[in-house]
């Protein structure tokens, strides 16, 4: 089922003010928006100055949001600056060294330059992209930013929270509640997964996290360019590259090993630290049952979400949910596999 989040045609500020903000003349044309957003909204700008994309985020008051906002800016200004990372440039906030602009109470803008290139989310598995893409992972490690240990950094809020949404949800009458009850076992499963893991304090790198088709296009040059730096954070670098690796091989449960390897080879063959393999699963699936998590507040109107996205929302956690045991699986068939290989 392809799901499309209900898309703004225009932001909550004037455009005047938000080219403003990166010194930037109005919008030559109407700007486009860029689909497949769902938390926040993209257009793709033309100005005097030249082609941009700008990105509306939806403001969270929590303070643990604008530090982790903050962390995730401030790597991908260290990206930026190796030089290494085909990416887009980040434009500053006119006479400030800040990239990240505030219009009224509850809008921030970020705005890039323009890359050209072909999205890959529109393009099928290719072993040299794929090559591309452990070559970025490569590149990410070495920056070797350090953030703590899985004692302190891993994620437990879904975890904690799933026996609370279910119980919501089914007396709500939500359609989805049994679709979501149904993971009981695995999310058992993954909670101990997690406090193992927390347990043995392995060290975590700041990375992107969201390696994904959808976040990258190839140059006319043929390199793939990563965009959206904005879920930097800590994680696992065989977690990370495993995840890149999956994400553009198609569907992990039938992922082309082709495309994996060229990742792992890439990756190995451009100076990526030596990994283990064993632990890489547990943490992606956590990912992935966050994001259904998330989405299944959000059907319950705990994000302050319209009622459009309310049902988006609901389908996504209904579609997803079903499927997420067949991925974990994969991702941990996956793990065993390179973890095995020499």
């Amino acid at each position: 089922m392809a799901l499309e989040p209900p898309q703004r045609s225009e932001p909550v500020s004037p455009w005047r003010d938000i080219t403003a903000l990166f010194g930037l003349s109005p919008p030559l044309t109407r700007p486009t928006p860029i689909p497949g957003g769902w938390s926040h909204s993209v257009w793709h700008v033309e100005t005097v100055q030249g082609s941009f994309a700008i990105k509306e985020i939806v403001n969270n008051p929590q303070r643990w949001w604008a530090e982790q906002l903050s962390e995730a800016i401030d790597f991908e200004v260290r990206a930026w600056q190796s030089g290494e990372i085909p990416m887009a440039e980040p434009i500053r906030v006119v006479g400030s060294t800040d990239l990240l602009g505030t219009l009224g109470i509850d809008r921030r803008y970020r705005c890039h330059r323009w890359v050209e290139g072909e999205p890959c989310s529109d393009q099928p598995p290719s072993t040299r992209r794929s090559a591309h893409v452990g070559t970025i992972v490569a590149a990410l490690a070495r920056l070797n930013v350090r953030r703590g240990t899985t004692e302190d950094q891993l994620a437990w809020n879904a975890l904690d929270a799933y026996d609370e949404t279910v119980a919501e949800a089914d007396s709500t009458g939500a359609g989805w509640a049994p679709t979501l009850a149904a993971l009981e076992p695995h999310v058992a499963e993954l909670r101990r997964e997690s406090v193992d893991l927390a347990g043995r304090a392995l060290p975590m790198m700041v990375m992107h996290r969201d390696i994904d088709p959808k976040n990258a296009a190839t140059r006319p040059d043929g390199a793939v360019a990563l965009f959206d730096w904005d879920y930097a954070g800590p994680r696992l670098i065989a977690c990370e590259l495993l995840d890149a690796a999956l994400s553009f091989a198609g569907p992990s449960a039938d992922a082309d090993e082709g495309c994996v390897l060229s990742t792992v080879d890439a990756y190995n063959e451009n100076g990526g630290p030596t990994l283990d393999f064993s632990d890489a699963a547990a943490p992606l699936a956590e990912e992935g049952f966050r994001w259904i998590m998330l989405n299944a507040w959000r059907a319950l109107g705990h994000r302050g979400v319209s009622g459009d996205e309310r049902d988006f929302a609901a389908a996504v956690v209904q579609d997803l949910a079903p499927t997420w045991p067949t991925s974990v699986a994969a991702e941990r068939g996956w793990a065993q596999h390179l973890a095995a290989s020499p």
